[in-house]
């Protein structure tokens, strides 16, 4: 498949379609099914959207502060009439750790510029996403397209409001078409591998998200989904073997300790599964499935005492968290308690 030269996300030309459309891209993360209060824990299927902003390259919503812009990137050579002359913060600058959670906030400065009809239905398409009326949605996102059919980012936005909808097929065929067009998309690749992954197709799934890795080798995200579906295939040390990959492209990613935790418990390997754990908690020390998975990763090992210690601390955070309440009351009796 060839590229076509004026149509990757990153020229001038599409900026302002992919500062204003990307408040569609809040989907999903991977985020692991809770440790059953009894036998093996199971990763199970991903929430949807549960770490909205994992995904948004310009950070929280307009509720939460913006963290400092970040060092500028180096120049592109400058492309025939640019429309907006915005930096498109998508890749980390280099030297500079990946921040997964808490990326770079940028405000297009439009000027005098206008945006052209395609961009101006991805304006109302996010207002409507937002207002969680993906169906009306994805209608505005299929008039753009039809506007602008060489537009990549409204078919990755399509493709996002479409898994959202439940419509996984409609999502991979959406994102087919962008990476027709822009065959080096790497958010393209992860996006469809998700879909894969929701419809069962792990095989293929996998192809995406080594794609994706390839091609955005700072992204600790494909590789954190290529664990999970290994997860899926029955292949937990694998799974270890691509959440260590995830961890290496970012030291800091939680979700990445969280997942190989609860490999490293299928694989009955509760040690190591408490180091990771403790490592969650040193990056998120709200996260009550980091808490709760530590007193799991305890109790297999005999430290009953300890585990009681996690679960508390889960509770803490969660009063309502049945699980923890679950195993609190068993490890006391296990505690002599």
């Amino acid at each position: 498949m060839s590229t076509s030269p004026s149509l990757p996300l990153r020229r001038p030309a599409f900026r302002l379609a992919a500062l204003l459309a990307l408040g569609l891209l809040s989907a999903v993360i991977a985020t692991p099914a809770f440790a059953q209060p009894a036998g093996l824990q199971s990763g199970g299927v991903p929430e949807d959207d549960p770490f909205a902003d994992e995904l948004n390259p310009f950070g929280p919503g307009p509720s939460r502060p913006a963290p400092p812009r970040p060092s500028p990137q180096p120049q592109r050579p400058a492309q025939p009439a640019p429309r907006v002359p915005v930096p498109f913060p998508e890749a980390t600058v280099p030297g500079e750790p990946a921040e997964r959670s808490r990326r770079p906030s940028t405000t297009p400065d439009r000027g005098s510029f206008e945006p052209s009809p395609a961009e101006a239905l991805l304006v109302e398409a996010e207002t409507l996403d937002r207002a969680g009326k993906f169906a009306e949605a994805r209608v505005k996102l299929e008039e753009a397209i039809k506007k602008d059919p060489k537009l990549p980012i409204a078919h990755l936005a399509l493709g996002v409001v479409a898994r959202r909808l439940g419509d996984f097929e409609g999502s991979v065929d959406a994102l087919s078409e962008g990476l027709q067009l822009d065959p080096q998309d790497s958010e393209m690749y992860l996006r469809r591998g998700i879909a894969w992954f929701h419809l069962g197709l792990y095989g293929i799934a996998l192809e995406d998200f080594e794609e994706a890795a390839g091609i955005a080798y700072d992204d600790p995200r494909p590789e954190l989904w290529r664990g999970l579906t290994l997860v899926e295939l029955d292949r937990p040390l694998e799974a270890i073997n691509a959440y260590a990959s995830a961890i290496r492209r970012d030291r800091t990613y939680m979700l990445a300790y969280l997942n190989r935790g609860l490999a490293y418990l299928a694989a009955d390997q509760p040690r190591k599964a408490e180091f990771d754990f403790d490592q969650a908690i040193r990056h998120d020390p709200r996260d009550v499935r980091a808490w709760f998975n530590r007193g799991v990763a305890l109790a297999r090992q005999g430290r009953h005492r300890e585990a009681m210690h996690s679960y508390e601390e889960a509770l803490k955070r969660d009063p309502k968290h049945e699980p923890s309440r679950r195993n609190l009351q068993a490890v006391r009796g296990l505690a002599g308690r």
